[in-house]
Order: structure tokens, then C-alpha cells, then sequence
């Protein structure tokens, strides 16, 4: 019997494409390509910062949109109101250029009753009025009286304790300078009436002679009355009534003169001089005093 034959296969050798072939060493072909990398990033890192340094020194970057920081609200507000203080001193520099500028308003009289008509009295800054017109807005109790637009407050019906005052706007050339307003005066009640009535038909030396004084405040408040200059010796009066007890001492001839007044609450008094014609001195034989 025979023994097989054993032959052994041969390795044929494929043939690798010549583009695909490696050139050089590979270590080392690739250590020249992370180094040749490294270097590039470098170079491109530099220009960039380059770039921007030199991009932020011309112009700082803007926000993006929509977005507002505190910093752009604050330059935004303080543009705002520069501008709106540029605007304010333009117009005052206007009115000063023009002497529009008001110094001073008030009224007069400064303690004025219902009855009286109240004037307003304006003073420029420049003291100069030619060419000036001024309007007035009068005010009651801090609230613009609509028809009062005078220099004089008239025909208004005001009442006791009303504050009044006026604001004033002085013009020229259709340039309006800024308005100034008056100190409130109070208005008062108008003074009592006050009057003398005799009540004794003849003065005696050593006997009371009596005089009634009358009084009305126009709002019906109570009246306080008191002697005032020339005082005559021996006279007294009641405050509360009004009446008058006087005992001479001595006798008169011709006039007597003597002073009274009635003031109400508010502080408003009526003064007059009253006069008693004593007629001539009598004869020692009744001692009357005649009037």
C-alpha cells in the first residue's frame, strides 16, 4: 500500500496598490503631523487675538439684541437728562436774555377784608417793563378762580379765613418767561360798626354820667369794646356792654373828646373820637355841667 504524497502550500504574495504604499517611516511621518498641527493652531489663535484686541480699541462691542444691561440704561438715562437740562437752561437763558425773569409778586393790601378790591404787584429781575405784558391767574384757597385774570381781584365773592394769591407770567415778543406765583394773604372780616348813644340828659359835678356804645361785627360775632386816646379822667366802660360811666371831678367847658373802639375775634377794630359839646361853664348855683 502506498503512503499518500504531503505537499505543502506556498504563500503567494498579493500585490499592494503603489498609492497605498506607505512612504518613509511611519513614527516618525506621523509625529511631523501633530507637530505641523499644533504649530497652525497656534498661528490662527494669535491672529484672532490680535483681531479682537485691536477690534475692542476702535469700538466697543454692542450688546446683543434685546438685551439691555445696566450699564446701557444708566448711559441712556443720563443722556436723557442732559438733554432735558440742556432744554431747561435754553429756556431760562431765553427768558433771561429777554429780562422775562419776575423778581417778585405780591398783593396789596396784605391784610385785605371781603370787601376789597386786591392788586397784584409784579417786579422784573432787570427792573426794565418796557415792551412787558404780564397775565394773572388769581387763586382762592390754592384752586384757580377761572374768571380772575386781572391785575385786580374784584367782584369775587370771598368770605373770612379765604386764602388768596395770584401767579403772574410776564411776556414780550411771544416769548413766555417762566411764572411766578404771590405769597397768600387771609382775607378778614370787615371792622365793627361802632356808635355813641347819651344816656344821662345832663352831666353833674360828683354824679355818674352814662353813654351807651353800640357795636355790630357784619358776620354777627360778639364785639369787645375799650377806651382809647384822648382818655378822659374819671371815664370807665364795660367791655362786654359797651356802656360808659363817667363821674367828673371837675367842670368842662366846650368840647370833650374822648376814644373808643370795638374789636371783633379776628383782631379787626373800629377806633373813633367822640365828642360831647359841655357847652359853658356853669353857674355855682346848681353845679349841672350842661351838654
Amino acid at each position: 500500500m502506498k503512503k499518500p504524497k504531503v505537499t505543502t502550500a506556498k504563500a503567494i504574495p498579493i500585490p499592494i496598490p503603489r498609492s497605498q504604499q506607505p512612504k518613509g517611516k511611519p513614527a516618525a511621518r506621523k509625529k511631523l503631523d501633530v507637530k505641523s498641527a499644533i504649530v497652525a493652531f497656534a498661528v490662527f489663535s494669535a491672529v484672532i487675538i490680535i483681531w479682537q484686541w485691536n477690534r475692542s480699541s476702535a469700538t466697543a462691542p454692542a450688546p446683543p439684541a434685546g438685551v439691555q444691561t445696566e450699564t446701557s440704561a444708566a448711559v441712556a438715562t443720563g443722556v436723557e437728562t442732559a438733554t432735558s437740562g440742556a432744554s431747561a437752561a435754553k429756556s431760562t437763558a431765553g427768558a433771561e436774555g429777554t429780562g422775562l425773569i419776575i423778581a417778585a409778586v405780591r398783593v396789596t393790601p396784605t391784610q385785605p377784608v371781603a370787601t376789597d378790591p386786591i392788586t397784584a404787584v409784579v417786579s422784573l429781575v432787570s427792573g426794565d417793563t418796557a415792551e412787558i405784558t404780564f397775565t394773572y391767574q388769581w387763586k382762592r384757597n390754592d384752586q384757580f378762580i377761572p374768571e380772575a385774570t386781572a391785575n385786580v381781584l374784584k367782584d369775587t365773592s370771598l368770605k373770612r379765613g379765604d386764602r388768596v394769591s395770584v401767579v403772574a407770567t410776564a411776556f414780550r415778543d411771544g416769548v413766555a418767561g417762566p411764572p411766578a406765583e404771590s405769597q397768600s394773604v387771609v382775607v378778614n372780616s370787615p371792622p365793627p360798626a361802632l356808635e355813641m348813644k347819651i344816656l344821662t340828659p345832663q352831666v353833674r359835678l360828683g354824679q355818674p354820667f352814662g353813654i351807651q356804645l353800640t357795636g355790630a361785627a357784619p358776620d354777627g360775632d360778639k364785639v369787645v369794646y375799650s377806651l382809647t386816646s384822648p382818655f378822659v379822667e374819671g371815664m370807665t366802660i364795660d367791655g362786654n356792654t359797651g356802656k360808659i360811666i363817667w363821674t367828673p371831678a371837675r367842670v368842662y367847658s366846650g368840647k370833650l373828646l374822648f376814644g373808643a373802639a370795638a374789636t371783633d375775634p379776628d383782631g379787626n377794630k373800629a377806633t373813633r373820637v367822640f365828642e360831647l359839646d359841655m357847652g359853658a361853664a356853669p353857674g355855682p348855683q346848681n353845679g349841672n355841667v350842661p351838654l
